[in-house]
């Protein structure tokens, strides 16, 4: 007796498996297939008050994966780091995008420059449009800007393009 409930258990588990094996061939798939994650380019640039280029790394993540940068160039000379690299430049750069629908992110950064000091604060962007702050530096100031690109864009194209052409 114990037999047959256990022989008549498993073929009701088989069936049941071969049953909804042959649906997700016949119809396609019954369960939502894991989303991936897009991939995500920052490209970011800090810049004195005359307009010098300080830093401008870009990065590549996950969308709303949050990302740290530790820059140092203490020591070496700008042929290491890129004909317009400031050369003895310590940064620090964190960010944290935050999706708010749609093309939109609000974007939270924390950039540390040699002086030690910490600017944070957020900033609204959009993927493909560049933004820029002004924050203060012990006397001065600096431009920050930021442009976010989804991978296989029109913008992610730009900024890969406008990166391999020497500046004038």
């Amino acid at each position: 007796m114990k037999r047959a409930f256990l022989s008549r258990l498993f073929a009701a588990v088989a069936g049941l498996a071969f049953g909804l094996a042959g649906a997700e061939l016949s119809f396609g798939t019954l369960r939502p297939a894991p989303t991936a994650a897009e991939t995500v380019l920052y490209s970011i640039e800090v810049r004195d008050d005359q307009g010098a280029l300080l830093a401008s790394p870009m990065l590549v993540a996950e969308e709303g994966q949050k990302l740290h940068l530790n820059l140092s160039r203490l020591g070496r000379s700008s042929r290491d780091f890129g004909p317009h690299s400031e050369p003895g430049l310590n940064m620090s750069l964190d960010l944290d995008p935050q999706s708010t629908g749609g093309e939109n992110l609000c974007l939270g950064y924390k950039l540390s420059l040699d002086d030690g000091v910490a600017h944070q604060g957020s900033i609204g962007v959009s993927y493909g449009e560049p933004r820029s702050v002004r924050l203060g530096r012990a006397g001065e100031s600096l431009h920050v800007e930021f442009v976010v690109a989804r991978a296989r864009s029109k913008a992610f194209d730009r900024i890969l393009r406008a990166r391999r052409r020497p500046a004038a």
